[in-house]
């Protein structure tokens, strides 16, 4: 039963590009049970620079590139979630494993993130 608990609480977002950092970081781990960290940058490896928590999502993006709506479901994988970000915002985002520590694998679906240790 707790498997299936955990499976149905999992929850789609819809993120804009008016929601803050901090929001969208809150809601993506209420929703998913892992953290996601957001750059400023496409470049999240070693010295990336965090986009600041009280910036919106749009006034982070990418000069000439417009800030549609993306939604995440639980059934899109790490990569996929990732790539919508550099692709539709320009800018990067590393999905964490639940305990902070490293990234989860790009071929995970967001629905078993959670799950890992």
């Amino acid at each position: 039963m707790g498997f299936f608990k955990g499976l149905l609480g999992l929850k789609d977002i819809e993120v804009k590009g008016n929601m803050k950092v901090d929001t969208f970081k809150k809601k993506f781990l209420e929703s998913f049970g892992t953290e996601i960290r957001v750059y400023k940058t496409l470049t999240t490896g070693k010295g990336a620079k965090p986009a600041d928590e009280k910036s919106t999502l749009a006034s982070i993006c990418a000069k000439g590139k417009k800030v549609g709506a993306i939604t995440l479901k639980k059934s899109n994988t790490v990569g996929e979630i990732e790539q919508q970000f550099k692709d539709m915002m320009g800018i990067g985002v590393q999905i964490m494993l639940p305990d902070g520590k490293a990234f989860a694998d790009n071929a995970m679906k967001l629905k078993d993130v959670h799950k890992a240790a």
